[in-house]
């Protein structure tokens, strides 16, 4: 579906201009001549959360990928963003970008728009779920097997007695008892943001995935080359974003994107109804990642070697029943996020 060109033209708004619509969630400037101006500020999300967020809603059950538009427009609200809001429209790459487009591909990008999207899609990214998976007893007895500097290993006894053996026997006998087995159930460990997980480069690529997405579908009268799926200076927006919304450490150059675009990482999470025994009965289907003990245990994981880290998948079957409740609170807000 075609849109109208964008109109809003860019204004040197100063903090003092701003004030909140909270009735209409728009924001509110005074241009240089005095008139007011009204600055539609969820005009992307909407088209976002409609269009392109995740998301599966019917009378049986609820998904919606990390947070749903109305709930986070509750969340903006009630913190301060209208200084944050200035700096972001007052940067000078800001300034030069919003030019460039206006120049090289007649865009004219509604900037404050722009900045309540960007903070939508960081909000999703950064409420993500994973849950961490307890060790198998082939888990337990690999990391045995690789303490190779005891000799020797000590029990102690109810009488108050102890009993010293060969620790190559113990971890001979350990691995004859379980080699053969069967093993199909595996405990729940505790559930974790995905960002604590995994290195920045998670949210790098989540974050070029969707606001490319959004620039592609939501532009899409703009002229691109020909198996082009964003012009180069759209390219260099979303590295800017990158960097200006927390993703990316340092700045980040064009090579960097066609990377993080062009990754192989897949994310594939398991979406199921989560039924904690004792604790809650939802019809809300929670899109969480199960990873195994062997992956999270060595550390922080990089998304560019999903394959290489998940090779084999997990085929054993999970239960809640076998682990700790998870953190109220983090479940919670997440559900609360949802319906």
């Amino acid at each position: 579906m075609k849109k109208e060109q964008e109109t809003e033209q860019y204004v040197p708004f100063s903090f003092n201009d701003f004030s909140l619509d909270m009735k209409n969630n728009i924001v509110q400037a005074i241009d240089p001549t005095g008139k007011k101006v009204a600055v539609d500020t969820w005009k992307y999300s909407i088209y976002f959360f409609d269009k392109i967020q995740r998301k599966e809603i019917s009378k049986e059950s609820v998904f919606i990928d990390g947070i749903r538009l109305d709930k986070y427009v509750e969340i903006f609200l009630k913190e301060n963003h209208a200084h944050k809001i200035v700096d972001f429209i007052s940067d000078k790459n800001s300034i030069a970008l919003y030019k460039e487009l206006e120049i090289k591909q007649q865009t004219q990008i509604n900037w404050v728009a722009l900045y309540g999207l960007c903070s939508y899609i960081r909000e999703i990214i950064n409420r993500r779920l994973a849950l961490l998976l307890k060790p198998t007893l082939q888990d337990t007895i690999s990391e045995i097997k690789e303490l190779e500097n005891i000799e020797s290993i000590s029990f102690k006894l109810k009488d108050g007695n102890s009993h010293t053996t060969d620790f190559c026997e113990v971890k001979r006998i350990l691995w004859e008892s379980i080699k053969n087995s069967e093993e199909t159930t595996i405990g729940f460990h505790k559930i974790v943001k995905k960002v604590d997980v995994y290195t920045h480069e998670y949210g790098e690529i989540e974050f070029v995935r969707y606001i490319s997405r959004f620039l592609h579908e939501y532009f899409n009268e703009v002229k691109r080359r020909k198996n082009s799926y964003l012009t180069t200076t759209e390219q260099k927006l979303v590295c800017f974003l990158l960097k200006y919304f927390g993703f990316a450490p340092e700045k980040v150059q064009e090579s960097r994107f066609r990377q993080l675009f062009n990754s192989k990482y897949e994310a594939i999470d398991h979406i199921m109804p989560l039924n904690i025994p004792g604790f809650i009965e939802s019809n809300v289907k929670l899109y969480l990642e199960y990873i195994p003990y062997k992956v999270w245990s060595k550390g922080k994981m990089n998304p560019f070697k999903e394959r290489e880290m998940f090779t084999g998948g997990t085929k054993h079957v999970f239960t809640m029943q076998m682990g700790e409740k998870p953190e109220l609170k983090e479940l919670l807000d997440y559900i609360t996020g949802i319906i």
